[in-house]
């Protein structure tokens, strides 16, 4: 591993001084370089005896929790992977190869514990060598989901209606803007959820609100309604309070809409 620039402890300090303030820019940077002599990956299963193994670095970087970071790898050099781990565990928490319509790498994580973690820099392919830039950049808090609708229209039965607009300044995963609705399902009860985006290919996403960030996705349609709109059922096991995401199927997409949600 070549390492050439970071940003100081001081700058670290400042960044993890207030809990409650959020830093602007990046408060982490380096410029490193995948070499011969890097650390090299286990042999994947299924390789051939003697392939050539994936080089690798690694950066020690300090989270806080419950605040959302932007860790991320360029390169011109080759296809970066970024990884995140704990130290002394191989279990990889996050990762992500291709972001957005670039072969960079950016994964969007909030800890749930404070403390170091570990970005491994590696390739997509095992004779991945050259030149990277990493950097990890605190994000701004998420907006409170919306819990009330616009107004509440029947239709053979009540629905709630949100209507929204996605906009280029609403959160992203991917280069694919979000909007988060807060519902509460009972256990076994079903809500049909019908979302018409106007302009874009809309995408209706269902989490469990205690997993807003980086939690598994429930339940998701694309094209199931009228045309790229998009319909589904969802009926949990559990009771609970349920996230419906707005989004869409391509990046960077923006454009009003509207989202109805079974009472």
């Amino acid at each position: 591993m070549r390492k050439f620039t970071a940003v100081s402890l001081a700058a670290l300090a400042i960044a993890f001084a207030a809990p409650a303030a959020f830093a602007q820019g990046p408060i982490w940077v380096v410029d490193g370089e995948l070499v011969d002599g890097d650390a090299q990956a286990p042999a994947e299963e299924g390789a051939e005896q003697g392939a050539e193994r994936h080089r690798y670095d690694d950066h020690r970087i300090q989270l806080e929790a419950g605040r959302r970071y932007s860790l991320s790898v360029n390169s011109d050099a080759f296809d970066p992977i970024a990884r995140l781990l704990r130290p002394g565990s191989p279990d990889v928490i996050a990762e992500n190869d291709d972001s957005g319509e670039t072969l960079n790498s950016r994964i969007a994580y909030t800890p749930a514990e404070s403390g170091d973690y570990i970005l491994r820099v590696t390739g997509f392919a095992a004779d991945a060598r050259g030149a990277y830039h990493a950097e990890a950049a605190q994000l701004p808090p998420l907006p409170a989901p919306v819990a009330q609708p616009t107004q509440n229209v029947p239709v053979t039965g009540t629905w709630a209606l949100f209507q929204g607009e996605l906009a280029a300044t609403d959160p992203e995963i991917d280069g694919k803007h979000y909007d988060d609705y807060l519902i509460h399902v009972g256990a076994g009860q079903v809500r049909y959820i019908s979302l018409e985006g106007q302009g874009f290919d809309a995408l209706v996403q269902v989490l469990r609100a205690s997993e807003r960030e980086g939690g598994e996705t429930l339940e998701q349609d694309d094209d199931t309604g009228a045309g790229l709109n998009s319909l589904l059922a969802f009926a949990p096991d559990e009771a609970g309070d349920y996230i419906v995401r707005v989004t869409t199927f391509g990046e960077n997409s923006t454009g009003s809409y509207r989202l109805w949600v079974s009472q």
